[in-house]
């Protein structure tokens, strides 16, 4: 399969409206997240990507994918460059084909590009995972946290303790009618002399 990866630069972008089509198909249509939520005041801002499919008998691409990265300002890291990952989608029917796996390793190819830019030795990726989604994200080597303020507890992008089943169940809590918990992972990048 042709997938190409599109930076949409900001919500002014044409592209934009492909990005929030995926969005309202996957999140208000197939898991009844609220319009009003979905599409809110961080689109403005945020980082998007859009992931297109081209086959060989089509002359058009087909957005397939998106998400959307931005600054994530927390009093708790401050000095810290800490990003925050959302409104990860991919259509139904091109699940199943790596797509998540694609946009995660662009979220950390876009963090190390910020972390150079900003001058950092690191950063952290931040996001609110589905309940249900939560192994796929442990398997690209991110831990559930408590909070942003327990990003410093990530040793080797791992937390130095992970919870269990009864303590991960007391971290999870409800965002859009659906059940989250909080994962980070952090990136350390080459320092720049």
């Amino acid at each position: 399969m042709n997938f190409s990866v599109i930076e949409v630069l900001s919500k002014e972008d044409s592209l934009f409206e492909l990005c929030k089509q995926i969005r309202l198909d996957v999140f208000v249509e197939e898991q009844g997240v609220d319009k009003d939520s979905e599409l809110d005041d961080i689109d403005a801002y945020a980082q998007h990507f859009l992931i297109t499919w081209k086959d060989n008998a089509r002359e058009e691409s087909v957005p397939v994918a998106t998400m959307r990265i931005f600054p994530y300002d927390s009093p708790e890291q401050s000095g810290k460059l800490v990003l925050k990952l959302g409104r990860i989608a991919v259509i139904q029917s091109f699940r199943k084909h790596g797509l998540g796996r694609k946009m995660l390793e662009v979220a950390e190819q876009y963090a190390i590009s910020q972390s150079f830019k900003h001058q950092k030795p690191g950063v952290f990726l931040y996001l609110h995972s589905q309940s249900d989604k939560l192994g796929f994200y442990a398997r690209f080597g991110y831990s559930v946290v408590r909070s942003a303020d327990q990003l410093d507890n990530l040793s080797d992008g791992k937390l130095t303790e992970e919870p269990d089943e009864r303590g991960l169940k007391s971290l999870e809590f409800v965002e859009d009618g659906i059940l989250h918990v909080r994962m980070a992972k952090y990136i350390p990048c080459v320092p720049i002399s």
